[in-house]
């Protein structure tokens, strides 16, 4: 059985204890590249299974028992194997995620699709000129489950056109019952020091990866949204329902809380105004998207 012997990792009091390994289910343009970037830095190098690329699910379609031995995290866009189990390749798994305003998600992504060359789907979205509204509203196969309800579909395991509500409702559980933990991208520092207690992380210092230079109000017109909004109702609701369900978290931090994310933001912005001083004295180039991931 895969995952037999669990990660040992410290948890609680300095113990080191038996549990499964964390898996970041990484819903695109949510900040994910950024997280992956700092989690690699909090684990031991072998540690880390990502499974990004085509190359990655083909060597992985099977995994050898012994080859997952000492891995601590899985990372990668990828889906629960069983949502009922809530288990990844047939193994206990602590789940954690992140969610963001669904409009902007969905438009960040289709820009983002397009500027990227790396991406699977530059070569269609730029050949054929697919607008943003064909891109939430198409059929195609590659593009079906894009612009639609995704970050339901990712929670659920369930199929939001044809299951709504059901969908709906089993996302909201999941992710206050069953994820260990899940952030939020527009309070992404606050979303690190709720993380950073669960999956003991130390180093919580980044920069922005594969961001988006472009203003994200130049990227859509009022129609446009209007028709991205019409298609992620649900995901509006899982998204309000995680935003309450957050404030709640932070503010059972208390005082506390506060100081320390206080203190956080003045490290990051200490750090990040140093990062930018160092590309500026080595001349890296401004593209069409930050801090490329490569």
């Amino acid at each position: 059985m895969l995952f037999e012997d669990a990660t040992r990792v410290v948890a609680g009091r300095g113990r080191m204890v038996d549990q499964p390994p964390f898996l970041f289910l990484h819903i695109p343009r949510t900040a994910g590249t950024t997280l992956n970037c700092l989690l690699e830095r909090n684990f031991p190098p072998g540690a880390v299974l990502s499974l990004y690329s085509r190359e990655d699910f083909e060597q992985n379609a099977v995994i050898d028992r012994s080859r997952l031995d000492g891995i601590r995290l899985i990372q990668g866009h990828v889906l629960l194997t069983d949502y009922d189990a809530f288990t990844f390749y047939d193994a206990p798994v602590r789940a954690v995620t992140f969610l963001r305003e669904p409009v902007s998600r969905v438009i960040s992504e289709y820009h983002f699709l397009r500027t990227w060359p790396e991406q699977h789907l530059y070569d269609l979205l730029n050949r054929e000129n697919i607008s943003l509204a064909e891109y939430v509203t198409s059929d195609r196969k590659l593009l079906r489950y894009k612009g639609g309800n995704f970050m339901t579909r990712v929670l659920s395991g369930l199929d939001p056109d044809s299951r709504p509500e059901e969908a709906l409702s089993r996302a909201k559980s999941n992710l206050r019952d069953r994820f260990v933990a899940f952030g939020l991208t527009e309070d992404f520092d606050a979303s690190l020091l709720l993380l950073a207690d669960v999956m003991g992380l130390a180093d919580l210092l980044y920069e922005r990866q594969n961001s988006l230079r472009r203003p994200e109000a130049a990227r859509a017109t009022d129609e446009e949204r209007e028709l991205v909004a019409s298609r992620n109702v649900l995901d509006a609701a899982l998204h309000q329902f995680a935003k309450e369900l957050f404030a709640a978290r932070v503010a059972a931090g208390g005082k506390a809380f506060a100081i320390r994310l206080a203190r956080h933001k003045l490290l990051v912005a200490k750090f990040r105004k140093l990062c930018c001083l160092l590309d500026a004295r080595a001349g890296a180039s401004g593209g069409a998207i930050e801090n490329p991931k490569k």
